[in-house]
């Protein structure tokens, strides 16, 4: 049996997570009054959230992968 830590599979659980919910609700990374407007600030923010989201899902596959 593995001695390993649950935190790096709540990370790749967590990214995923997010992700899926940013993929179907779009306008949760719209600020309010904003509809119509700043198109590059979405997507800004869009590549914020994704960049994150690759961050935290490489250090849980990292840390899944050390070797002892």
């Amino acid at each position: 049996m593995r001695n390993e830590s649950i935190l790096p599979y709540v990370l790749i659980f967590l990214s995923l997570a997010i992700s899926t919910y940013f993929a179907f609700n779009i306008k949760a990374l719209m600020p309010k009054g904003y509809d119509l407007a700043i198109d590059g600030y979405v997507i800004s923010k869009t590549l914020i959230v994704i960049f994150t989201l690759y961050l935290l899902s490489k250090l849980g596959y990292y840390s899944i992968n050390k070797k002892d």
